[in-house]
């Protein structure tokens, strides 16, 4: 007599194929800036619970080194840009208010990168839409995963110099102020509170790089 628990059924085998179908269609809409690497830990299944249109929440049933199963819970978003933008011994930020945190901060110029494009390319377009400039220079300082205990987003920070005026596309949810700084005084406002991460780390590997 054949045990049913040992064998797979119509359903159980309808229900692997979907989840295999919906991760392929995940992986393969991940932008090739954020593709994740094979895992070392066996993973028993992965689940995307929710899509907001800006990011995707799920998780990662994960088998541990000690054969237990735990779910790691992420947020998907889009890598992203971060501008440090140099002109005349000055350096460009922007002042927004963020809902999210309930405050209004001294930024970076940053922004989503679209399917397609580099860091650099969208370093390019967001501090045209951001702050009305066009770099006649960029150079990629330093790419990076971002709070890796919950978010699978990637992060550039892209050095833009020789600077040209051109006109500001914001987008409908941008409400923000161009600001601009004295490089020697960029650290101590990046550092200011209320400050946000990107901010300071572009500050930072601006600094590193002998920018600032």
């Amino acid at each position: 007599m054949t045990d049913t628990n040992d064998t797979p059924t119509d359903e159980s085998n309808a229900r692997e194929a979907d989840r295999n179908r919906n991760n392929s269609d995940r992986d393969a809409g991940r932008h090739e800036l954020a593709v994740l690497s094979e895992p070392e830990w066996p993973i028993v299944d992965s689940v995307a619970e929710y899509d907001t249109g800006w990011f995707t929440g799920g998780y990662d049933l994960v088998e541990q080194p000690d054969g237990s199963e735990k779910r790691y819970y992420w947020a998907e978003l889009p890598p992203a840009a971060v501008i440090v933008a140099v002109t005349d011994g000055e350096l460009l930020f922007v002042e927004q208010y963020r809902p999210t945190v309930r405050e209004t901060q001294y930024e970076l110029p940053a922004g989503v990168v679209e399917p397609g494009e580099s860091f650099i390319e969208a370093a390019a377009r967001e501090l045209q839409e951001e702050v009305g400039f066009e770099p006649g220079e960029t150079e990629l300082l330093a790419d990076f995963w971002c709070s890796t205990g919950l978010l699978r987003h990637r992060r550039g920070v892209v050095l833009a110099t020789e600077l040209t005026t051109a006109e500001r596309t914001l987008d409908s949810n941008e409400f923000l102020l161009p600001k601009s700084v004295p490089v020697d005084e960029a650290l101590a406002v990046a550092r200011r509170q209320p400050t946000n991460d990107a901010t300071l780390e572009g500050v930072l590997l601006a600094k590193e790089h002998g920018v600032l």
